[in-house]
C-alpha cells in the first residue's frame, strides 16, 4: 500500500484537521428570491479539495460543470474558474513561481500574495456580482449497519465478509459551494454529501485507497447538486 493511503488512514483515524462541521456552518444570509435578485452573474474559482484526497483533475473538472449547469439552469450566468487561473498563472510566472529553489517546498508568502492579487485582478477585469469557490473536504459521521447519512444523502459502505450490526463514526467528503458578495463577505455556504472514504473488512473500518475515490459520477453530480439546491 502506497504511503498516501498509510497517511490518509492516520488522517481518517485519529487528526482533526480538515474536518468539516457542515451540519454547523451552512448557511444563506438572505432569501432566496433577494439572493437571486442581487445576483445574477457568478465567478467560479478552480476547485480546491484536501490534499489527503488527491483529487484527479477530470473529477475536478466534473465537479465544476456540474455545478457550473445547475447554476445555469437556474438563470444565472457563470464565468468559469479558467478565467481567474489564468490571472493566477500570470502572477506566478511574474513573482518567479511558488516554489522556494532552495527548501522546494511552496512559499506560502507568495502563494497567499498571488491568491489574493489574483482575486483583486478578477473583480477589477470582469463584470461579475458574486464569486463562488468550490471545496471537497473531510468530515466524520456517524454510521449503523453499514449505512450512512450526511449533507443531503445516504450511502452504502463497501463491505468485505460479514460482520454484527454495529455503530461508528466514519470519514466522508463532501462538497461545498461557498459565495461572496464584492465586499469578500459570506453570503452563502452549503453541503452535499459525495461519498465514503471507508469501508468495512469484517470487523474493521479501513479507509479506502486514494485511486478507488471519485470513480462514480453520479455521486460527484448529487453532491455538486445538493450543495448549490438552497439558492
Amino acid at each position: 500500500m502506497r504511503y498516501v493511503v498509510a497517511f490518509l488512514m492516520s488522517a481518517l483515524l485519529f487528526a482533526n484537521v480538515g474536518v468539516a462541521a457542515s451540519d454547523d456552518d451552512a448557511y444563506l444570509t438572505m432569501k432566496k428570491r433577494d439572493f437571486r435578485k442581487t445576483f445574477s452573474v457568478i465567478a467560479l474559482a478552480p476547485v480546491d479539495a484536501d490534499a489527503y484526497l488527491e483529487m484527479p483533475d477530470a473529477a475536478k473538472a466534473m465537479l465544476e460543470q456540474e455545478v457550473t449547469a445547475r447554476l445555469e439552469k437556474r438563470g444565472y450566468i457563470v464565468i468559469p474558474s479558467t478565467v481567474l487561473e489564468e490571472i493566477r498563472e500570470v502572477m506566478e510566472r511574474q513573482v518567479g513561481g511558488l516554489t522556494n529553489p532552495d527548501s522546494g517546498e511552496v512559499d506560502l508568502a507568495k502563494f497567499q500574495a498571488v491568491r489574493e492579487h489574483a482575486y483583486r485582478e478578477l473583480w477589477f477585469t470582469q463584470t461579475f456580482d458574486a464569486l463562488a469557490t468550490i471545496r471537497v473536504s473531510i468530515e466524520k459521521v456517524p454510521m449503523e449497519s453499514d449505512r450512512v447519512e450526511w449533507d443531503g444523502v445516504k450511502q452504502r459502505l463497501e463491505t468485505e465478509g460479514r460482520s454484527h450490526k454495529y455503530a461508528a463514526s466514519i470519514s466522508v467528503s463532501s462538497v461545498s459551494v461557498s459565495i461572496y458578495d464584492k465586499n469578500n463577505s459570506p453570503i452563502y455556504r452549503f453541503y452535499g454529501g459525495l461519498e465514503p472514504l471507508m469501508y468495512r473488512n469484517g470487523e474493521q473500518l479501513l479507509p479506502l485507497e486514494v485511486s478507488k475515490l471519485f470513480l462514480d459520477e453520479k455521486r460527484i453530480r448529487k453532491a455538486a447538486q445538493v450543495a448549490v439546491d438552497p439558492i
